[in-house]
């Protein structure tokens, strides 16, 4: 009683004992080793943990007669915890680490208590914040990266090792960034996406500066694990004496787990959702499937997503069964194997792999063997340390314990959690929520970035329209901060070229649309900012939406006012902008779409070609332009409020309407008939409607029609063949076996064509409401113009102008018309020549307009003011007939009639003939000769030459013009022919040419502009003209460069006549 009394009264720092001459780590438990010196620091007591996939914390009360010790000096450096095991008095194990927390928890009469946290180099990269790119490279290649950076920093001396089964196995990775986290964060989400567990192995070496060492073990197979230096474990009853140390507390747990995952992740490049699927055993249980989508292409290939999805399976397995055990084995450390003998379960499971264990987790509580001396002494100067009480609770409360007061304490026990051997260990890489226990950032909102390519380079891109992009937080040379990343090395950092990033795709910009060889393209240049965001807030998933102006706009100019920015960027600001001055003077009433040459696309002056939409109130505008450079060589269509415009400057107004230039070649094509109109529609009108000029038409070819018919009725119509003009045929009255024959004036070809032409423009289409499946979508219902031939149709309701100052050509392959409705004026100022294959017809049916009109002459007029008139039958015979009288006369001179043959001359039945050099006078009354003097001669004669007349030979080149040309011979068999048959000859419904074969049985010949598919016809007449026997047509070519060569090698036009079945035209 009186000891307890004057201890307690005694004072701590005059009569408490001294522990000096205990002060000594000999002989204890426990060893603690620091840079300060051996016995500096003595451990009381620790607490430590370590695990798999969780590296080690050690928390360290430890005693010291230096009450002084700066804790600075302790911060990172190494540190040696050393505890005797049963193998021997010198057997230790180590625990290497650094400290990372130092506290003076008290200090008292030169005595002192510290308590120290030890961890591993690891600790330290937990500090701090990075982003940065790692760009193909694999995981194990970019945790290398990592560490390496940590090498000779301070007392940290980084080491470890891989234990991989296949380090090939890991697939490089195009893009890998590191985004504001640490890069102990960084490095343990990497290793938890791929699979990889790590832990640690310790050696100790006091004498040494650094003290040991401790190495960081990244494996991914049960063959990494070791046994444990006490391979074999007995189970005993707590407080047992043993000869080893025993475990003397095991449970197991078993927990209803996941037995199958899922993964289907979407690969754009591969247009799939590549699903992969794991199934682990049921145990007779149910299915129980986790399915994710882990984000955009989250493996490369198939392969490496079986095989992730395998292992999450493996950690799911692991977590399923754990065994929980207490004891007192010294060396169980994570990592290490064993086997535990002496309990029930185990045994009756019949040893072997039941027996087997892995241990992954171990929770150490240590405290020293201090003397009762020593123990006592720091127990009255410092009472009982936050620690001891911290170890005390847990030990109270769990397996560890094994006694009520400190006396039944043991010194050293420990705590694990293990699972069988035999099954692959992973660690956890989620909670019980699904949630990730190292997740990637995860980006909120976008980031803009900057374009960038190789050197010199105005776009860079891939065959898929991919650009590269350098964000503003990536450190480099080329950086936009111009900072240098104190790592430089085994990362992309910022070269502001082609070599920056990856591929990254862009969002299309002028339309949402992306399909098979169709879309919008418009891609970002080489230092422009771009607006990027990321698929699902991956940092690693980025994607194009959209480009930035930047900068600062000059006032009412054009350009920035920095052009060049840091790293790639440069200086973009909008071509057209709100001004204040002059003709920048308007809102932002300009929109469209401005696009820049190569060269120049970070200049903006070169060439360009703009979309504009002008809003301007009460001047709307659109036009579409090129420029072969800034504001020259221009092609535009402009429409609406006309006005010109250079850059941002809407300068003088150019009428309204609509306008379309060019300064160099233009052409307008349209393949199934085309309207040039000037006359008015409203919206609701169709696109090819023609209807003034259809009743144009119509009201001309009446006309036409009107006048022909009295041409015919005059014998002035010229019929298909010449030996019939003069003649009329009368037209057979109308039978139920022959309908009406068409007048021949209706038959002309001109007429005929201009019908044709009529059927065309009043022709419409019918739209269906839906194509059938596999068509093309068809129009809406309804009805609508449509021309039933490729016809360009030219109309006008106030005239139509056409003038050059050089040479005019206008040219038809077919028929011609050319129809007035009043008067037709030719004039030339110099020779007028109309030369014509066939023949001509003039006719006239004139009246005089007015009574009151003093010449009431109409008719025919030929007139020369200067030079001769000649007139000519070649081939046939000239008629000049009149209804009334004909004079002939010559008012200067003289008149002269010759003829090869006779001359005869007759009226009234009298009659004058010079013939056979005679002439001869008769009258069927009296001849007078009066004359004031007769003289009657001997013979003479007087010679006129005759005009000499070309063959018909000469002329035959004129029955091949066109470069595709040819003729038919139309025969009943190879030697009967068929002479004088009428015949028609179209293509394509088109007449072009008719008449009546020769005495060959030859048609005339036929010329097209192209290749061309022709038809023969008989033509149709009366029934008795009709030869009812078979028949056939052989069509004989001509070459184009020699039109007269008939039966030449070109194939010139392509023959299709109907035969003697074909139907009758």
């Amino acid at each position: 009683m009186s000891d307890t009394t004057h201890a307690s009264a005694a004072s701590p720092s005059s009569s408490s004992p001294s522990p000096a001459g205990g002060f000594s780590q000999a002989t204890r438990l426990l060893k603690l080793s620091t840079p300060l010196g051996q016995d500096v620091l003595l451990a009381e007591c620790v607490r430590g943990e370590e695990g798999l996939g969780l590296g080690y914390v050690f928390h360290i009360a430890a005693l010291s007669l230096d009450a002084a010790i700066p804790l600075k000096s302790l911060i990172g450096q190494p540190i040696l915890l050393e505890l005797r095991t049963a193998a021997g008095a010198e057997n230790w194990r180590p625990f290497h680490g650094h400290v990372t927390a130092a506290e003076l928890a008290g200090a008292n009469g030169g005595f002192a208590r510290y308590n120290l946290t030890m961890q591993p180099w690891t600790a330290f990269l937990a500090h701090g914040r990075d982003s940065r790119v790692f760009q193909d490279l694999a995981v194990p290649d970019i945790l290398e990266v990592v560490f390496t950076r940590y090498q000779g920093q301070g007392m940290l001396a980084p080491a470890w090792r891989f234990d991989l089964l296949d380090r090939a196995a890991y697939p490089k990775r195009s893009i890998c960034s590191q985004y504001q986290e640490s890069d102990w964060a960084f490095a343990e989400r990497l290793m938890s996406e791929e699979g990889l567990f790590y832990y640690a192995e310790h050696t100790g070496d006091a004498g040494s500066a650094s003290l040991g060492s401790h190495t960081l073990v990244i494996a991914d197979h049960n063959g990494s694990f070791k046994p444990n230096a006490q391979a074999s474990i007995a189970y005993s009853q707590p407080g047992a004496v043993m000869p080893q140390d025993t475990m003397d507390r095991w449970r197991m747990q078993l927990r209803q787990q996941t037995n199958g995952i899922e993964l289907s992740s979407w690969d754009y490049r591969a247009l799939g959702g590549r699903p992969i699927s794991a199934t682990g055993a049921h145990d007779g249980t149910m299915a129980l499937v986790s399915r994710d989508a882990p984000g955009a292409y989250a493996y490369p290939s198939r392969e490496h997503g079986q095989r992730l999805a395998e292992r999450q399976l493996q950690a799911l397995t692991a977590a399923r069964e754990v065994f929980t055990g207490a004891g007192t084995v010294r060396t169980l450390a994570p990592g290490t194997t064993f086997t535990l003998s002496g309990q029930a379960q185990t045994d009756a499971a019949g040893g072997g792999d039941a027996a087997s264990f892995l241990v992954t987790r171990t929770v150490h509580l240590m405290h020293n063997n201090l003397d009762a001396e020593l123990g006592g002494g720091m127990l009255q100067r410092f009472g009982r340390g936050l620690l001891d009480a911290l170890i005390g609770e847990e030990a109270a409360g769990s397996l560890h314990a094994v006694g009520d007061s400190i006396s039944e304490r043991p010194p050293y026990r420990n705590r694990i959690d293990a699972i069988r051997s035999k099954i692959p260990y992973r660690s956890t890489y989620a909670n019980g929520h699904g949630q990730l226990l190292h997740p990637r950032p995860v980006i909120m909102g976008q980031q803009t970035a900057i374009v960038v390519g190789p050197a010199g380079a105005q776009l860079h891109t891939d065959r898929d329209h991919r650009i590269k992009v350098q964000f503003h937080w990536q450190r480099g040379a080329q950086s936009h901060s111009r900072l240098a990343h104190p790592a430089a090395d085994g990362h992309t950092g910022a070269p502001g070229d082609d070599s920056a990033g990856t591929w990254v795709r862009v969002a299309t910009p002028l339309a949402p649309v992306a399909g098979a060889n169709w879309g919008s393209n418009a891609l970002p240049r080489v230092g422009q900012e771009v607006l990027v965001d990321f698929l699902e807030g991956n940092i690693d998933r980025p994607v194009v939406i959209g480009t930035l102006y930047n900068g600062r706009g000059q006032a009412d100019a054009q350009n920035n006012q920095v052009s060049q920015g840091t790293g790639a960027a440069t200086g973009n600001a909008p071509a057209w902008f709100p001004g204040q001055a002059g003709a920048h003077a308007h809102p932002a009433a300009l929109s469209g779409i401005k696009t820049q040459a190569l060269p120049t696309s970070q200049g903006g002056g070169g060439a360009y070609s703009q979309l504009v939409f002008d809003d301007s109130p009460g001047q709307g505008r659109v036009a579409l332009q090129r420029h072969a450079g800034p504001h020259q060589g221009t092609a535009e269509l402009n429409l609406g409020h006309l006005r010109h415009q250079s850059d941002n400057q809407r300068l003088a107004p150019a009428g309204f309407g609509a306008e379309l230039k060019t300064e160099h070649s233009a052409a307008l094509r349209a393949g199934a008939g085309m309207l040039l109109s000037a006359h008015g529609r409203d919206a609701g009108g169709n696109h090819m409607d023609a209807k003034e000029a259809l009743e144009q038409l119509t009201h001309s070819l009446q006309l036409q029609t009107s006048l022909a018919e009295q041409a015919q009725k005059h014998f002035a119509l010229e019929m298909a063949s010449p030996d019939t003009a003069g003649t009329a045929a009368p037209t057979p009255p109308a039978t139920p076996d022959q309908p009406e024959t068409p007048s021949p004036a209706a038959q002309l070809p001109a007429l005929a064509q201009m019908q044709h032409s009529i059927e065309v423009l009043g022709a419409t289409a019918e739209g269906a409401a839906a194509a059938g499946q596999g068509q093309q979508a068809a129009g809406g219902e309804g009805q609508a113009s449509a021309y039933g031939d490729p016809l360009l149709q030219l109309s006008s309701p106030s005239g139509i102008a056409a003038t050059t100052p050089a040479s005019a050509v206008l040219v038809a392959g077919g028929n011609g018309s050319l129809a007035a409705g009043a008067d037709l004026n030719f004039a030339a100022q110099g020779n007028s020549l109309y030369a014509l294959g066939k023949g001509i017809s003039l006719f006239t049916y004139g009246k005089a307009s007015s009574k009151d009109k003093p010449n009431q002459e109409t008719g025919i007029r030929l007139h020369a003011a200067s030079g001769k008139v000649s007139s000519q039958s070649q081939s046939d015979a000239t008629r000049l007939t009149a209804d009334k009288a004909i004079t002939v006369s010559s008012t200067a001179k003289s008149v002269t009639a010759a003829a090869k043959q006779h001359i005869l001359m007759t009226a009234q039945g009298a009659y004058i003939r010079l013939e056979g050099g005679n002439i001869m006078l008769h009258g069927p009354g009296k001849i007078d000769f009066n004359a004031s003097m007769k003289e009657l001669t001997g013979p003479a004669s007087s010679q006129l030459t005759l005009p000499a007349m070309p063959s018909l030979s000469a002329m035959s080149s004129i029955n091949a013009a066109g470069p595709y040309t040819g003729r038919y011979a139309l025969n009943k068999n190879i030697d009967n022919t068929f002479q004088g048959y009428r015949y028609k000859i179209e293509s394509n419904k088109q007449l072009l040419a008719q008449g009546k074969t020769d005495k060959a049985g030859y048609t005339s010949f036929v010329d097209t502009a192209q290749r061309s598919m022709v038809k023969v016809y008989k033509a149709i007449m009366r029934d008795d003209q009709k030869i009812h026997e078979p028949w056939a047509a052989a069509l004989e070519r001509a070459t184009a460069t020699r039109p007269d060569d008939v039966g030449g090698a070109a194939d010139a036009l392509a023959d299709d006549y109907l035969d003697q079945y074909g139907e009758d035209v």
